[in-house]
């Protein structure tokens, strides 16, 4: 089992580089820690639940690094995807991978109790596949029921004392149709906000623009949409990253949510993975505004016996 943080320097170079971009370096080191913790009590199992658990990076890797805990490989992932679910059962043969979907009831019943419960970008896409035709956009309301009830259900799936783990997209504080003014340092960049304002889905993105054709007016909704993508934008994951909105809940709204579960939040932190980025692409002019905080990770205690 590691013994410090630095295993995971070793680790991510070494087997997750692909998901630098994805700000999960974060989320994977606030489990290993937690799963520390809880198994310095000999007698602790660590069970891990992943829903929407993709190609396993995550919960293989946590796995695969504490080895030695009691049942860590009683562990499951959970994703929609066979394609994915195959990838994972070739890479880690000796967890079990579930081919399904974590908004269902039944299967959630199915699934059994955890001590670890496992959300790394996975709510956002709950929220995104409400998209109504009829609008034109995801339908927010009814989204944001979907994201609570997903929520709900992989509450119900821990142990008493046992822990939710969040890693998610945000959305910014105050009135998100306020208006802020940016300037595109370069013609790739102007291109690209282009490509992604004609392509994104979820929601119709405006913008005003202006006599300089490197200056655009946007509101903080769209300008955080668009800053959130722009790593995406002339690639292949984008093809799938244009159909979600990574935002959906403000942090008052997830501090909301989890009480309403009886869960205690032990740690919550929000994050900007991608700020140097964002200033080689643009440049805010609208005084006081600065990039946002596009990622928060939340480490929340169901009631009971702790770890």
């Amino acid at each position: 089992m590691p013994e410090s943080d630095e295993f995971w320097e070793v680790y991510w170079d070494m087997r997750l580089q692909e998901l630098e971009d994805l700000g999960k370096r974060e989320a994977i080191l606030a489990v290993s820690k937690l799963i520390r913790r809880l198994a310095e009590r000999p007698d602790q199992p660590v069970r891990l639940l992943e829903l929407g658990c993709g190609e396993g990076q995550i919960i293989g890797s946590l796995v695969e690094a504490h080895t030695q805990v009691h049942s860590i490989h009683a562990s499951y992932g959970v994703d929609y995807s066979p394609r994915s679910i195959e990838k994972c059962r070739r890479a880690y043969p000796a967890m079990r991978f579930i081919d399904g979907d974590f908004t269902d009831p039944d299967l959630m019943a199915s699934l059994g109790q955890f001590e670890i419960v496992l959300l790394v970008n996975a709510l956002h896409e709950v929220f995104s596949a409400s998209y109504s035709a009829e609008i034109g956009e995801v339908a927010v309301q009814e989204a944001k029921q979907r994201v609570e009830l997903a929520l709900g259900m992989a509450v119900e799936r821990l142990v008493p004392g046992g822990y939710l783990a969040l890693f998610d997209g945000l959305e910014p504080p105050g009135d998100i149709l306020e208006l802020v003014s940016l300037r595109f340092l370069h013609w790739q960049a102007r291109r690209r906000f282009e490509t992604f304002a004609r392509e994104y889905r979820p929601f119709r993105i405006s913008y005003q623009e202006s006599d300089d054709p490197f200056l655009i007016e946007l509101s903080v909704r769209d300008f955080t949409r668009y800053i959130t993508k722009s790593i995406f934008l002339d690639k292949l994951l984008w093809q799938t990253e244009r159909l979600e909105s990574y935002q959906y809940f403000k942090e008052t709204e997830f501090r909301e949510a989890f009480a309403c579960l009886g869960l205690a939040i032990r740690e919550l932190r929000t994050l900007t993975v991608n700020y140097e980025k964002w200033r080689s692409e643009v440049e805010i002019v609208t005084p006081g505004v600065d990039f946002p905080a596009e990622h928060i990770l939340i480490l929340a205690q169901i009631p009971g016996r702790s770890g």
